[in-house]
């Protein structure tokens, strides 16, 4: 059986199952990357057909070009449509990087095609290390466990029920989706906390919920509607969160008079709007009031994020006062249960 045939055989077998596809360094709007193993491991680079071993310190530069993807390699290089890029069984660690931005380590398969006149890197991974990794992404630093056990069940419960949300892939790695990092190291809190709770999820109806969470949800949960969005399955509901009226953290900004109606006819879309034209974090939070003053309007607010669903910090707080994962998944989302899926 030839190489080439192998590799592919590999990558497939590394995109079955429960793997999924999630966009990377979209933001960065890449038109070059660096791909390199890690130390210790080899990678397998498929550029048309042509397989290139990259070991030890060889690496591969990838850039947009006329006709898909221009791979060079040292004194070689090729043009595809599509680079792929595996170990010798399936997945393997290596590191890619847009250069003078970012950097980050993978434990994947990786695709790279052209859309838009830019790059599209895409890791191709087990669903378990995609929850390790948004965990330690998304989790507050110092949660105890039993929150951030609530937190990978969660996590799992929107990675296996959301629907794919981008063109080329199913999820991407900006809180789009959900935030995505490198793979946390296995003795670290978030990889317990995914293994700890491997395989559970939150169910509602009898299917699998598509849990949402923020960081603070200033004071009290909102519902669906209360945000704006449609009410589709779960409804979500208003939960009080005394942890955030007490500790969650005040913020105030200051608008021009012609962002009144986006301001006060509040709703998450209106908030998402906001951010793309004025920056993100000049409305934190969905929690605040609105006040015209001096021919501007004046917000202030408390907690970040659209305040659906499980609250970090509530869940952290909860945690502390010897509440487990269960205790704290019944009581942000009420009438669902936990289950398991394989």
């Amino acid at each position: 059986m030839s190489r080439i045939v192998l590799l592919l055989l590999a990558l497939h077998a590394a995109a079955s199952g429960k793997d999924l596809r999630i966009g990377v360094f979209g933001l960065f709007h890449p038109s070059e990357l660096i791909l390199r193993a890690a130390s210790g491991r080899a990678l397998r680079v498929d550029v048309a057909g042509a397989v290139w071993n990259l070991e030890g310190s060889r690496t591969a530069r990838l850039r947009v070009g006329r006709s898909g993807v221009l791979c060079t390699a040292g004194n070689r290089a090729g043009s595809s449509a599509v680079v792929l890029a595996t170990g010798s069984r399936g997945r393997t660690e290596f590191f890619l990087s847009v250069p003078g931005k970012i950097e980050r380590r993978f434990v994947a398969s990786l695709e790279v095609r052209v859309r838009g006149g830019e790059l599209v890197p895409i890791v191709i991974t087990d669903l378990e290390t995609a929850v390790a990794s948004a965990v330690a992404a998304e989790s507050v630093p110092g949660a105890p466990l039993e929150a951030i056990e609530a937190q990978a069940i969660a996590a799992r419960s929107f990675y296996l029920a959301s629907p794919a949300r981008h063109r080329d892939f199913q999820f991407c790695d900006t809180t789009h989706c959900q935030f995505l990092r490198e793979p946390p190291e296995q003795t670290g809190a978030a990889s317990v906390a995914a293994a700890e709770t491997k395989g559970l999820v939150l169910v509602h109806a009898g299917a699998v919920l598509a849990a949402l969470y923020s960081a603070s949800c200033g004071g009290r949960t909102r519902t669906l509607a209360e945000a704006g969005m449609a009410v589709q399955g779960y409804p979500y509901y208003s939960i009080e969160c005394p942890s955030c009226q007490t500790s969650a953290p005040d913020w105030e900004s200051s608008f021009p008079a012609n962002y009144a109606t986006l301001l006060e006819n509040r709703s998450e879309a209106n908030r998402i709007e906001l951010g793309r034209v004025l920056g993100w974090n000049v409305i934190p939070g969905y929690n605040y009031q609105v006040r015209r003053e001096d021919g501007h309007i004046v917000v202030h607010g408390r907690g970040a994020g659209h305040g659906i669903g499980l609250c970090q910090r509530g869940a952290g707080a909860m945690a502390a006062s010897g509440a487990n994962h269960r205790v704290i998944l019944n009581y942000y989302y009420p009438n669902t249960a936990i289950g398991y899926r394989e």
